[in-house]
């Protein structure tokens, strides 16, 4: 009920900010903002209780951790907005949000039923390496958020003479903001990341007696860890700032919903093997 309460009311968010963003009203921002506050307590609450009904955090399974990635992408941008003062790229991180909680509302009543952990799955390490992923992910789409804000913004250089568009391009987030709140998630996301990648590691030792298998799911998630490497590196380039920077850190978002939704496909699919459920 809770659950089903957070989605509404993130819903309700996504519209105000959309609203908010054409109408430039000040009362529509803090009704977006008090919205998705709201939701985030209801769906924080909602775990919570989860965790409590099936004994483990909540964080297993292909319904359970779209709602963590849900929560760790609005706990940032709240974080990130009542720091900033910037509720502009709102719009476009919450629709992120809103994709990912609504990949959870439509799976199957048998995925939503809280379940005791297998043996296998009951580990600290586990638990770690879970959150450290969440956190991350979330942060890497709070980043994906601001590069759509970003792409249409006008680069500083760009907006010194006046434009007959500029009226228009004020719902939009200023091109330096919107690159800080990217430039910012990525950085902060990338340790949670490598983080996770280690703690799955460990986990992987004690379950399966080895570090690392090459399994599809652990090939794929070192490519989104040598992805963002990558734009850590490519990030002081003068060349590659701005509108470049902002279509990184989107295909990157892409890589992770890959390795969420696209791997466990493929390895159905093409009948591979893999220890990893989801």
């Amino acid at each position: 009920m809770l659950i089903g309460w957070a989605y509404g009311l993130l819903w309700i968010a996504v519209l105000l900010y959309i609203a908010y963003t054409a109408l430039r009203r000040h009362w529509l921002g803090l009704g977006a903002t008090s919205a998705a506050t709201l939701s985030w307590g209801l769906l924080t609450a909602g775990l919570a209780d989860r965790g409590l009904a099936a004994g483990h955090w909540p964080m297993v399974g292909r319904y359970e951790f779209p709602l963590c990635f849900t929560w760790a992408i609005l706990t940032i941008y709240l974080a990130l907005e009542t720091a900033w003062h910037e509720r502009r790229a709102g719009a476009f991180v919450l629709v992120i949000a809103l994709v990912v909680a609504g990949y959870a509302a439509s799976r199957p009543s048998g995925d939503k039923n809280p379940s005791p952990l297998l043996p296998v799955l009951r580990s600290a390490w586990l638990q770690v390496h879970v959150l450290s992923a969440v956190i991350g992910y979330g942060a890497f789409a709070v980043a994906a958020g601001a590069g759509l804000a970003r792409l249409p913004a006008r680069a500083p250089s760009q907006a010194t003479a006046p434009s007959p568009d500029a009226e228009g391009r004020k719902w939009l987030p200023a091109a330096a903001d919107a690159e800080r709140m990217i430039e910012w998630s990525l950085t902060f996301g990338f340790p949670w990341l490598t983080f996770a990648i280690l703690a799955g590691a460990i986990w992987a030792q004690n379950a399966w007696g080895r570090y690392w298998g090459w399994d599809p799911k652990e090939t794929w998630s070192l490519v989104i860890w040598l992805w963002y490497l990558l734009i850590l590196h490519l990030r002081p380039i003068r060349s590659w700032r701005g509108r470049r920077l902002a279509i990184l850190a989107i295909i990157g978002l892409g890589l992770v919903f890959f390795s969420f939704i696209g791997v466990p496909w493929l390895v159905r699919s093409a009948q591979l093997e893999s220890l990893h459920g989801f």
